[in-house]
């Protein structure tokens, strides 16, 4: 009864002031109490309401599967779960990749430092630990978010869902929500559940 107590207690609570959003609680912790949001559902409901749902998937997809598993094969795969076509998000890499690099040549000019803005948790790292170097962290959208946006811009009634490893990318897709970002973000292991 005493340990019973002494857990109600001791509860651990998440400090948000301090939290990165990248997801190493959700597998750290030994209880299992925590979690993220899934948009399982909702990229059904868009997929099943006749909508054009493209899925963006991150390049380390291809070897999350087996080694046999090539990007056809996925992208194979995303079209018989529903999805209207799969797009990988290397096309995004390196149109973030080159506004990043004008962006470190003009920075360079100054004689300033300049880091990437790809990761939302290396972003709010910085942010909420070093706030102190949050002017060098670079102003370009990530990935995601550029290859979304031009999706779009192609077709404004597409409804992107990235698909990826990384927990983190949640965060971003409800931070920069309604600014062509990624409509929906589902991790490796909820794609498979679909």
């Amino acid at each position: 009864r005493r340990q019973r107590q002494m857990c109600i207690r001791d509860r651990c609570e998440i400090d948000d002031s301090k939290c990165i959003k990248c997801g190493h609680c959700i597998h750290a912790c030994p209880f299992g109490a925590i979690g993220s949001k899934t948009d399982i559902v909702d990229v059904i409901k868009a997929i099943t309401s006749g909508k054009k749902v493209v899925a963006m998937v991150a390049p380390a997809i291809e070897g999350s599967f087996g080694a046999d598993i090539t990007m056809d094969s996925i992208r194979t795969a995303c079209k018989k779960v529903g999805f209207s076509d799969m797009v990988e998000v290397a096309l995004g890499g390196d149109m973030t990749a080159g506004a990043e690099a004008k962006e470190w040549l003009e920075a360079n000019k100054e004689g300033k430092k300049m880091t990437t803005s790809c990761c939302p948790a290396f972003v709010n790292l910085i942010k909420k630990q070093y706030p102190e170097l949050a002017e060098h962290i670079s102003t370009t959208i990530s990935p995601m978010f550029a290859l979304s946006r031009l999706l779009k811009s192609e077709d404004p009634d597409t409804i992107t869902v990235f698909i990826g490893p990384c927990i983190a990318k949640k965060n971003e897709k409800q931070e920069y929500k309604g600014q062509g970002n990624a409509d929906f973000v589902l991790t490796l292991g909820e794609f498979r559940a679909m």
